[in-house]
């Protein structure tokens, strides 16, 4: 007897090595990053004709971005950034910015660069750094001017200080790439039905931004193409790099009537920007470029609404603009990457994985049925992946190996049984898995065959 249950327990023990030591399983450990780049800090030049002169003609642009969507949703105007100021001189050229956008030269100056209507603060000789602050405030809060260079020229005369800005596009240029910039917009904010929560009016506004545009690797600045680092960039043209994306979820989102805002910070010691986004009166960090980052093109969600704990692990958020000012950071006279307002995000309610992920804190019949369910339901609807969220009941390492190292190796056990209960059949052998131990969660790619 004991001969013969030697050889059924050494013919499980071989069975089961054979299946492990057959299946290719893919691990990743953490979210694949990309290298960030950011379109950089605002330049700013001395006007060689000291204001004394302007010879450019400029065109009024008569298509503004549109603001009024007709689709149920108010759209949320954004002044965060224009209520972080600290002066009425900041404020008043903030507003200002706001009409000198439109009025652009349709002939390129002899340094190459489209004029914008100059400026004239009266009575102030506003320095470069003020000048600069009210500049970032306004790119902060409408990033819908996605044709505003990075750069102003500035001069005085007497007690007044010129300010000119420029334009990467000629106004007809301008005024075509408005237009398809509208329609792009006001066709992705159409796709969204009356009475959606703001937790689904972000996830399809998500999902739509990541299958229209693709990071673009390989862009070092500006001048390898500025609409990288835009709205447009990402809407209209398709590639982009972080800072494109980011925009484009505070565009879309905003006009969806979800507050949602851009973080400055770095990743991996590079540059990076993200979203903060308002749900029920709750903040969260959104990262949609980092959603965006699985080789097969598929949309994964290990950054879709995380709180500060969990951002933190992998971004570094930069300093606010009050604690710049304070002198504790560093001086606001040099070009930092500051941002105007980051909320402390304490939440976790609106995150993917507790929202429609499976969520495993130990191995028992329940969780078996409702991971089993869940399989089925994925590949039924043609989903690629399978999002877990593990508990603390045990650690990180001890649920992985259970899934797929140790007994009772669950996952093959989960595909044992969804494959009963569906006519696609999922393999055993083929199995991509992505771990991300800091934010305790698991994706694994459903692989049909």
């Amino acid at each position: 007897m004991k001969k013969i249950l030697s050889g059924i327990l050494y013919g499980i023990f071989v069975g089961t090595a054979i299946l492990l030591f057959g299946a290719c399983i893919f691990l990743i450990i953490n979210t694949a990053k990309r290298n960030q780049i950011s379109y950089g800090d605002i330049d700013a030049v001395i006007i060689d004709d000291k204001g004394e002169s302007d010879n450019a003609e400029y065109n009024n642009i008569d298509m503004e971005v549109s603001s009024e969507m007709p689709y149920g949703y108010n759209t949320i105007e954004l002044k965060y950034a224009y209520n972080a100021l600290d002066s009425e001189n900041k404020r008043y050229l903030y507003e200002k910015i706001g009409e000198s956008v439109y009025s652009v030269s349709e002939s390129a100056d002899d340094s190459g660069h489209y004029r914008m209507a100059r400026l004239n603060i009266s009575g102030e000789r506003m320095s470069e750094s003020d000048i600069r602050e009210a500049v970032n405030a306004y790119i902060y809060d409408n990033p819908e001017i996605f044709w505003l260079e990075n750069l102003f020229g500035y001069a005085y005369t007497d007690e007044d200080t010129i300010i000119e800005f420029y334009s990467v596009l000629s106004a007809e240029e301008c005024a075509d790439c408005i237009s398809l910039f509208n329609k792009k917009v006001d066709g992705m904010i159409g796709s969204l039905q009356p009475g959606l929560s703001d937790y689904e009016r972000e996830r399809i506004l998500h999902d739509g931004l990541l299958n229209v545009c693709r990071y673009k690797s390989g862009i070092e600045s500006s001048k390898d193409g500025w609409q990288y680092f835009s709205a447009y960039g990402a809407i209209v043209t398709g590639e982009a790099v972080c800072e494109g994306y980011a925009k484009a979820m505070q565009i879309l989102l905003s006009k969806a009537g979800v507050p949602c805002l851009t973080v400055r910070g770095e990743s991996d010691g590079v540059s990076h920007m993200w979203n903060v986004v308002e749900l029920n009166n709750e903040w969260y960090h959104l990262d949609a470029t980092w959603d965006d980052n699985d080789k097969d093109g598929f949309i994964i969600y290990e950054y879709f609404n995380l709180d500060s704990d969990n951002i933190t692990r992998t971004h570094k958020i930069n300093a606010d603009i009050e604690t710049i000012r304070s002198g504790e950071k560093i001086d606001i006279s040099s070009k930092a990457r500051y941002n105007f307002f980051v909320p402390l995000c304490t939440s976790m309610n609106m995150n993917y994985y507790n929202k429609e992920g499976i969520f495993i804190n130990e191995f028992d019949g329940e969780t078996d049925a409702r991971v089993i369910s869940a399989i089925v339901e994925k590949v039924n609807e043609g989903g690629h992946y399978l999002h877990i969220k593990f508990g603390d009941d045990m650690e990180y390492s001890e649920y992985v190996n259970r899934m797929f190292y140790q007994s009772p190796y669950k996952y093959y056990y989960y595909i044992d049984h969804a494959n009963e209960l569906t006519e696609k059949q999922l393999s055993k052998k083929s199995i991509a898995v992505l771990k991300n131990e800091k934010n305790s969660c698991l994706r694994v790619k459903l692989i049909i065959g």
